[in-house]
């Protein structure tokens, strides 16, 4: 009989911590069971005896089987079970940070925006909470009116996993002055007078400044090349129309040498120059936006010129005038002291920035 309590008091057990979890949200205080909490639950409901040691090798029993728990000194807290389907459902926060993360991103459109929130609260466990409050910001929001953007991204997904290449055409904005007023345009890139068609091998979607971008390898210049997804247009998975055309992505031996997470961190706008170490010699102060842009692996040292407010670090850029500009931000709170070159051209930056102020000055004073 012993041993048939025993088995029943793991499955009593594992009700106790599901019944648990469906009164508690996984964000509220109070959700976590301790052994003793659960040693008392096992005799009131069922008068059947166990103490902690026992609590402890019944929840261990239930980790071997599948089950996942978020523990804390204050007990666990069942998170899944195997074949159960609330181990696929999403908490009330993770939702949220969906959809705010969908409402913040410019590459996704205000109307699938909103569409998918609303698909996001069929999720909700808690049915009188809703979402809609983010649809406030989505219409005066910066987004893409580039409405295939989500179906661009299936199609580069898919051309990926193929290991195939991809078609499309590629837009910019441009300003337009018309008897119908003056604005905006979308205007596609051409060649020989005709829409240009781009043939990539598409490698990576990398998040960037709420943008996604694609990463591909260009067979033409044997180089890398970034792209907007929002400003693609008829992505196209090229299958071939025959068994002979070889139509597989080039490139895979460039970017096995690549480290994706490292390239993205060292460009600024996606779209940067020559990659460089740079020293640069930062206020104290501003550790906390080196470390958030760079990382906390940056190398960092002791000023060079044994000034207490200042360290140096050494970090991995790609030279681009987004680059100086975010410099520019901190003015001399942060100075760039290697290399010397990369120096000079920020000098450079600056001043051509005053000489056009002086310009546009000349230009007022002679109206």
């Amino acid at each position: 009989m012993a041993k048939g309590e025993n088995r029943l008091k793991i499955l009593y057990v594992l009700d106790i911590l599901k019944q648990n979890s469906k009164k508690y949200g996984s964000d509220e205080s109070g959700r976590f069971m301790s052994a003793n909490q659960l040693s008392k639950e096992l005799f009131d409901k069922h008068k059947l005896t166990s103490d902690r040691k026992s609590i402890y090798s019944y929840i261990k029993s239930l980790e071997d089987y599948g089950c996942e728990f978020e523990k804390t000194k204050g007990g666990c807290y069942l998170l899944s079970c195997p074949n159960d389907s609330s181990k696929y459902s999403f908490e009330t926060a993770e939702l949220k940070a969906i959809a705010d993360t969908l409402v913040l991103s410019r590459f996704y459109p205000a109307s699938k925006t909103k569409k998918t929130i609303k698909k996001l609260e069929h999720l909700l466990p808690n049915e009188s909470i809703s979402l809609k409050g983010e649809n406030v910001f989505i219409d005066n929001a910066i987004k893409s009116d580039n409405q295939a953007v989500i179906y661009n991204i299936d199609n580069i997904f898919h051309a990926i996993n193929q290991d195939k290449q991809i078609s499309f055409s590629y837009y910019s904005i441009e300003v337009e002055f018309g008897a119908n007023g003056n604005h905006f345009i979308t205007k596609y890139r051409t060649e020989n007078g005709k829409k240009k068609v781009y043939i990539q091998s598409p490698f990576h979607l990398l998040w960037k400044n709420d943008t996604y971008y694609l990463l591909t390898f260009d067979s033409a210049t044997q180089k890398e090349r970034t792209f907007r997804v929002d400003r693609m247009r008829d992505v196209i998975v090229q299958n071939g129309s025959d068994n002979t055309t070889d139509l597989r992505r080039d490139g895979k031996d460039y970017f096995s040498k690549i480290d994706v997470v490292e390239y993205a961190n060292t460009i600024f706008d996606m779209f940067g120059g020559e990659k460089k170490n740079i020293s640069l010699r930062v206020k104290k102060s501003l550790a906390k936006v080196i470390a958030d842009k760079f990382g906390k692996k940056v190398s960092v040292y002791h000023d060079m010129y044994d000034d207490d407010d200042f360290f140096l670090c050494s970090v991995n850029v790609q030279q681009s005038k987004t680059f100086f500009s975010w410099l520019s931000n901190f003015g001399n709170d942060v100075q760039i002291t290697y290399p010397a070159d990369v120096r000079q051209d920020y000098v450079k930056y600056l001043k051509s920035i005053l000489d056009g102020y002086d310009s546009l000055e000349m230009l007022e004073h002679q109206k």
